[in-house]
């Protein structure tokens, strides 16, 4: 391949990451949003926010795609073999076309970074709900038996009570 055409199919994939460091962005913002959600307790919000992060997730699929064929293109014009890595791309490109390659790579290195630690959060959140639900039940189920026992360890002992819940309701 020629350095020109090169030079075009880079250009092609630095505007691909770009678009690929968008989604991210926005999907940045949606854990956000669903962990406002998390916290009001708003289940209809919730349900839009995870809708909307789903889109967010085909469009992301998408785009990897199309960034593996063009990887593979760039790879076979020009007698590449093995992975095609920014490091690697660096040293075929020009200085600008290389630098932009390393500024995309460190914004969804951060971005990637970031949602994980939301993504954690959120999962913490939903933890935290679940216990405090099984809590609540555990409460509620003692309506009926208030006697509370210990067992030997000074906890309060299981007293066997079942709690159901409809969960079509």
């Amino acid at each position: 391949m020629t350095t020109h055409g090169l030079s075009d199919k880079v250009a092609s994939l630095i505007e691909l990451i770009s678009q690929e460091a968008s989604i991210f962005e926005d999907f940045l913002m949606l854990l956000g949003r669903q962990q406002e959600m998390l916290v009001k307790n708003d289940i209809d919000g919730l349900n839009k926010v995870t809708a909307l992060q789903r889109e967010k997730l085909v469009e992301s699929q998408l785009q990897n795609k199309k960034r593996d064929e063009l990887i593979s293109q760039i790879k076979s014009a020009n007698a590449i073999e093995g992975d095609l890595n920014v490091s690697r791309l660096i040293e075929l490109v020009d200085e600008n076309q290389g630098n932009r390659l390393i500024q995309l790579r460190s914004i969804i290195n951060g971005l990637s970074s970031k949602i994980n630690e939301v993504r954690d959060q959120n999962a913490l959140l939903l933890n935290r709900s679940r216990e405090y639900i099984a809590r609540a039940l555990e409460l509620l189920s003692r309506i009926n038996n208030p006697n509370i026992n210990y067992a030997q360890n000074g906890l309060p002992a299981k007293n066997g009570a079942a709690v159901v819940v409809n969960r079509r309701a």
